[in-house]
């Protein structure tokens, strides 16, 4: 009977694990709440309280390849917390850990293959911290007259992208996987562009930047040889890009802007060949509107695993509101809101498609 009841429960965690789980963290109220994709409808508030101090405010979500582990930033802390959903719906969350970061910790990305977790400054120190999954080790990585308010790993895993808000630039490096350092390859100038964010697409090949004051995107691809090369910037429907990210076969990208004038708006882009970007005409009105400046490299949409929806968190906090946005992805219309329990930022979804 005993031995059952073991087998029963480790079949009901592996099937939590592997349903569809989205995560965003509320900056505001300090906490993180889940999103099923099957219902378009979220879980209470986790954690709150537990994930650094209020003040702090967190921003970016990751999650390991495997689903198990989220990774949330809590800027004003400098700190990176580790929580376990590998109970999925079933389970609530708990914190296994976190680390200090020594810098105010924003961006987050995991390496493709779990790892290391790259946290990048949302201020203006130039550092970038590689922080091993196995043995939570911290190596802060020093840039020099470089900067990073955005952080991004090709998912072949061979170069790591920094985007340089005041040096308007694009820094290049390579991980070494031994023990977290990153040697600079490339700096590529867009100027006078300034860039918040960075997304490249599932074949490592083309790079999209958002970029903050201008009605435009510098567009950047790796070429043959595996040079990173500046293809040149496309016009864009309105101003103010945020986040930028790629559906699964590379084909499109989905372009958040919050402009002054225009509102929020998705643009869908045309993904024609490496390099090759294009406005495709239909861009996505999300009401109600949200603030209209720039959080440094939090990815503040995504897209759920089956690419039916699209979420919509806030880009930024003044003028943030207590929802994520639902965006069908079929019809390229909003279809509704998620109340939160504060003001979303950072969100991300599990790679794990639902079977069913």
């Amino acid at each position: 009977m005993i031995l059952m009841m073991f087998l029963v429960l480790g079949l009901c965690s592996l099937i939590a694990a592997d349903k569809a789980i989205g995560v965003f963290a509320n900056s505001n109220t300090n906490s993180i709440q889940f999103i099923d994709p099957n219902t378009n409808t979220a879980t209470m508030n986790y954690l709150g309280g537990e994930l650094g101090s209020y003040g702090g405010g967190l921003f970016d979500v990751v999650i390991t390849g495997d689903g198990k582990t989220a990774i949330v930033s809590n800027f004003g802390d400098s700190r990176i917390f580790f929580i376990d959903i590998s109970g999925g719906f079933d389970v609530p969350p708990t914190i296994l850990g976190s680390k200090r970061i020594g810098f105010f910790a924003e961006d987050m990305v995991i390496t493709p293959g779990d790892e290391y977790v790259l946290v990048s400054d949302g201020g203006f120190s130039s550092r970038i911290a590689a922080v091993n999954l196995d043995t939570w080790v911290v190596t802060n990585n020093y840039l020099g007259n470089r900067y990073a308010q955005a952080v991004s790993i090709t998912p072949d895993g061979t170069t790591v992208l920094a985007a340089d808000y005041s040096g308007r630039a694009v820094h290049a490096f390579t991980l070494n996987y031994a023990d977290g350092s990153l040697t600079h390859i490339k700096t590529v100038r867009i100027a006078p562009f300034t860039p918040v964010n960075v997304a490249i697409s599932p074949d490592s090949r083309t790079v999209i930047t958002s970029i903050a004051g201008y009605s435009g995107s510098a567009i950047l691809y790796f070429d043959d040889a595996g040079e990173l090369v500046y293809k040149g910037v496309i016009a864009m429907p309105s101003k103010n890009g945020q986040s930028c990210v790629f559906n699964k076969d590379g084909t499109k990208a989905y372009y958040l802007s919050n402009s002054q004038t225009k509102g929020t708006l998705v643009h869908i882009l045309n993904v024609t060949g490496v390099g090759q970007v294009s406005p495709s005409g239909t861009s996505i009105k999300i009401w109600p509107k949200l603030g209209t400046s720039q959080l440094f490299g939090v990815d503040t949409i995504a897209l759920d695993p089956e690419e039916r929806y699209l979420y919509v968190a806030n880009p930024t906090l003044s003028g943030g509101l207590a929802s994520v946005a639902v965006v069908d992805l079929e019809s390229n219309t909003q279809v509704g809101y998620i109340p939160a329990n504060g003001i979303p930022t950072g969100i991300a979804f599990t790679t794990i498609a639902d079977e069913d």
